[in-house]
């Protein structure tokens, strides 16, 4: 196994604070829709070098500032965002409130559940009048599995 020290994708502490500033001055000169005006077309970083950046420690801060910042586009009133799209992306912008729909989802599912646990145990059987004409139909209960199947 060669030593040495590992590669990295990213850029030392030092710079990687200096581009976050630049990326928070340059979100509230130009108001984007998406940080990757900024990182794409900006600076020509790809996916894979952006996702490295974002969980840099020194760079984290930054990033979470600028995603509020460009968040801010999506609840606003009079904004250039799309109005169809407002809804759509805030999940990604508000951890928040992705949180709380993850915790609401969770909970439905769970009294789902619970409700899908609960077995009935008589049924209303109805039939149409015609079909039954002169027919002797008990009214004894049925025992036994009722299947679904045909």
């Amino acid at each position: 196994m060669p030593g040495g020290r590992p590669r990295t994708v990213s850029l030392d502490p030092e710079n990687m604070i200096a581009l976050g500033e630049e990326m928070l001055q340059w979100v509230l000169l130009n108001n984007p829709i998406h940080l990757c005006e900024w990182y794409s077309f900006q600076k020509k970083f790809t996916k894979s070098q952006w996702r490295a950046m974002i969980i840099c420690p020194e760079f984290l801060t930054y990033y979470e500032e600028a995603l509020q910042l460009v968040g801010m586009n999506y609840i606003k009133k009079d904004t250039q965002v799309e109005p169809s799209l407002k809804q759509r992306w805030q999940r990604v912008y508000f951890g928040d409130l992705r949180s709380q729909e993850d915790a609401d989802l969770d909970a439905a599912m769970e009294r789902s559940k619970k409700v899908e646990g609960v077995k009935n145990d008589k049924y209303i059987l109805i039939a149409n009048a015609a079909l039954t004409a002169g027919s002797n139909v008990s009214t004894e209960t049925i025992s036994g599995e009722i299947s679904s199947s045909t």
